[in-house]
Order: C-alpha cells, then structure tokens, then sequence
C-alpha cells in the first residue's frame, strides 16, 4: 500500500532534521528522572545548564509574579529554582520548554502556537486529575498527556494543510483518529508514538501513550491511572480548543460520556478540573512570557475558536519584555514571615548533616502559620520497620520518641492511606462516625486531647520517606486556605530536596 503524501513528508523532514536525535536524548535524560531511574538533584540541575535557552526560561518563571513576592530576593541559580517550583514540577516544565524550543519556536506559526497551548492545556488537565484521586502519579500523567501532542505538533509543523484538512473534518462529524488516518495515514496518537519510540522512555510513560478505549474501564493500578489520565487530558485539550469557553458544556458533555464513569467524575467534578487546568496553563504561560491569552481570539485567524487558549510569541527572553501585566503585590506580613520560614530551613539543612534541624524548623514554621496545637515530623525507619518522631513543635520530642511509633507496613487506617496515595490529608472532626474507626490506636493514646488533624506526606519518588502531622484540639477547624497550601509546598519541597541530595540523611 502506498504511503500518503503528508505522511511520507512528514517521515523525510524527520530525517532530515538534525535537532531531533540531540531532542530525543535529552527527553529521555529528564524523563527518566520522572521514572525515579536517574533522580538526584544534581543530575536534574546539570540536565537543565546543558541548555542554556533551558536554564533562562526556567530562571524567569522562578522570577516570575507566580513564584516569587516583589520583597524576595531574585532567583539566579538552577538550584534555587528547584526549590520555589519543585522537583517534579520542574522536570515536566524542562520538557515542555524543550518541545517548544526544539519544534515549536522555529515553526513561526501562529497555529502551531495554538498547538503547543493545547499541549500545555492537556498536561494540565491531566495532572489536576491524578492530583484529586493519585497524586503520586500526578507528573508522569502530565508527561504523558503532553508527549501525546507531540504528532499533533509535527504534523502541523511540516503538513499544515493536512492539519487543517483533518479539523474541517472533525467539524463535519467524523472523528479526528479517523480523519487524521485517512489524510495523514496515521492518527495523531500513533505519529506521536512513532516519534517519541526511539527517544528511550521509560516503559510507565510509554505506556501512558497507549491508545484508550472508546469506553475505558475504571483504572486498577497506578499504571493505568497515568495512562487514562493522559488520554483524558488530551481529549479535553482537543475539545476546549475546539467548542471554546461558549461551547464548555459540549466539551464536558462528550467528556463526560467517555470518561466519566472510569474516572467517577460527574460533569461538575470535570469543570472543576478544566477551569483549574485553565488557571494554571494561563499563570505558566505568563510566567514564560509567551503571552498568554484567555478570552475571544481573533476573528482573523479562523483556527482559533473563540474562548480558546492561545500562545502568542514570546519576547526574546527579555524578563520585562512581554505583554503580562502581572505585578506582584507587596508581600503581606505572612508571606514575609514564610519567606523567612523557607530561609532558615534552607540554612538549617546547609549547616546541619542529616535533616534533623531542618524539619524541626519546618514544624516551627508549619505549627505558627497553621495555629496548630503540635506539629510533629514522623520519618521512616527502615531499620525498625516503623515511622518515629523525629521533629517536634509544642510537645516534648523525647516523650513521644518513647511512645510513638507507626509500622512501615500498611494498615487500614487514614495514616497509611495517606501515605499510599501521596496526598495530604485533613480530617476537621475526629469523632465523626466515619473517622473514628480508621484511627490508629498511637495516634489516639499519643494525642488524648487532638480533635482535628493535617497529615501532609514527604514522598520522594512515590515513596512515603515522613509525614507531618498538625493537630488542634478544637473540632472543624478550616482547612488550609491557597496561602498556606503554598507554604506547606515550599517547605516540604527543601525536606524532599533534601533526602535526594543526601540519601544518607533518611
């Protein structure tokens, strides 16, 4: 059977690009350090000063109004940038500013542009997903769910007729697998997979690329959390560009019919997730100074719907240059304070071995910023199969030592679930009917007096290392508000750095 023209053009420019194999080398050098295969801090940190397009692009979003208060001091090292964005949120931005640089940017196209935006809006959907129900696996679905546009952008990069003659198609009814297989010779998903095969992935983000069912069944293992996340994220980025914010209820509708019952999303539960996918991809991308915009798109350009996401080009790198008007508001005395809070369990782990000063300054901060009663650091110990106190603020740390120990191994109870999943947990009234049986008996006999509790796990490549636990002693406490959810991540973020800078300090 003869090869259609777009596809055999397609295949020509792959092999006649240069960048690509240097492309596919570096994807799998920060891919696999997502897989856990390659994952020290260093190794991460010289990865991104290899690029040095790279290294400022990431330096700028550190800069930026959504990371950084206008008191803070500016953020000139790799390092540092790691610490206010976070591991694994820094590995799946490294990613998708190499996608850029490497095939978008040379492609001076407005439409391939949109492209990437729908990229981004795809990853972000599926990480708000896997946040609410796996949040462990919350960056592998984001990294799955953008390699899945990586056809999309090659194809509107060397055939853009061919793209538009598939979107004209789909607008018609058919589906676009099945549009892009008759006038390209493969659908999207199997250019992406027949792109990104050579690149070295680890097998859990290859598997991620799989096709999905019509129908697909619940997920029964993280696996297959990542993968139906992926493909869940990527249908929503087709649709919202595709219907726009006028036509939301059809994109949540077809959403819906497809994924809701695997997922157990109701339409509601989706809206929520595609307006928060839509608020961190509108904040990333003002952050890069690409220009985001949210809104009508102009009526000129007929392959922008209105109401869809739409990346402009950026400007050149220049931090004052783009066209966000963010400022970023004066700090408020909290802010100040957690600032200060980040500062001093910096130093504290800098001059200290281990990480002993550093999450007792962590409990300090964390009991003054939450008003909690105690805040206690429980860290893993293999060597006693148990979780023990290893960090205390309003308690005596000796006397827990010599009464507080949680097996290693898993029990049905709301601390090992926590942990299982990665997710923090908040538990306003622990006499409800429904908390009171999943308890474990430590944390009853330890705390007589607790009546609401946070425990917030330290995970360190999906594995729980500690957690902290926050209690009161009044009952429906409110949960942490966005500010204080911010302050928890930045410091866990330098405990987790941490442990991967010195394994020994576990």
């Amino acid at each position: 059977m003869a090869i259609p023209e777009p596809l055999r053009l397609i295949r020509d420019a792959l092999r006649e690009d240069q960048a690509l194999p240097a492309l596919g080398q570096s994807v799998a050098m920060v891919t696999k350090m997502a897989s856990g295969e390659s994952d020290t801090v260093e190794q991460l940190a010289q990865a991104i000063l290899a690029d040095a397009s790279l290294t400022h692009r990431l330096l700028r979003l550190a800069n930026s109004p959504l990371y950084r208060t206008r008191d803070a001091a500016p953020v000139t090292t790799v390092s540092r940038a790691l610490v206010l964005l976070g591991f694994d949120q820094i590995r799946t931005l490294a990613l998708s500013m190499m996608l850029m640089d490497r095939l978008v940017e040379n492609a001076q196209s407005r439409s391939v542009m949109r492209d990437f935006g729908q990229a981004l809006g795809a990853s972000a959907v599926a990480r708000c997903t896997l946040q609410r129900r796996w949040p462990a696996c919350a960056e592998e679905g984001a990294i799955g769910a953008m390699f899945r546009n990586v056809g999309r952008l090659i194809a509107a990069i060397h055939v853009p007729d061919a793209v538009a003659a598939v979107r004209a198609e789909v607008g018609d009814g058919t589906t676009e697998t099945a549009a892009a297989r008759r006038i390209i010779g493969r659908s999207f998903e199997e250019l992406a997979l027949e792109v990104v095969g050579g690149w070295g992935l680890p097998v859990r983000i290859e598997h991620a690329l799989a096709p999905c069912a019509t129908r697909p069944l619940p997920p029964r293992s993280s696996l297959d959390w990542v993968q139906l996340a992926s493909a869940f994220g990527d249908d929503a980025g087709r649709l919202e560009r595709r219907h726009g914010l006028q036509g939301r209820d059809r994109t949540v509708s077809a959403l819906q019919r497809r994924f809701g019952d695997a997922l157990d999303m109701d339409g509601e539960a989706i809206v929520e997730v595609l307006e928060q996918a839509r608020r961190d991809t509108e904040k990333l991308a003002q952050g890069l100074g690409l220009a985001a915009m949210l809104g009508e798109a102009p009526a000129a350009d007929p392959d922008d719907p209105p109401g869809g996401l739409a990346l402009g080009a950026g400007d050149d790198g220049d931090p004052e240059g783009g066209r966000s008007t963010m400022v970023a508001p004066r700090a408020t005395a909290l802010e100040q304070r957690l600032l200060t809070s980040v500062s001093a369990v910096s130093q504290a782990l800098a001059e200290s071995r281990g990480i002993g000063r550093g999450v007792q300054v962590a409990c300090e901060a964390l009991r003054e910023m939450l008003q909690a009663t105690r805040v206690v650091y429980l860290a893993r110990d293999d060597a006693a199969a148990a979780y023990r106190p290893r960090a205390a603020a309003g308690c005596m740390l000796a006397d827990l030592r010599a009464r507080v120990a949680m097996p290693v191994q898993f029990a049905p109870d709301l601390f090992h679930a926590a942990l299982a999943r990665g997710a923090d947990l908040h538990i306003a009234d622990i006499g409800a009917e429904s908390v009171r049986g999943r308890l474990p008996a430590w944390q009853t006999l330890a705390f007589p007096k607790a009546r609401g509790f946070l425990v917030l796990p330290v995970m360190v490549d999906g594995r729980p290392m500690g957690f902290f636990y926050a209690d009161r002693e009044v009952a429906n406490a409110a949960p942490p508000d966005a500010g204080q959810v911010e302050a928890i991540r930045l410091l866990r973020n330098q405990i987790v750095l941490a442990l991967r800078t010195e394994p020994a300090a576990r």
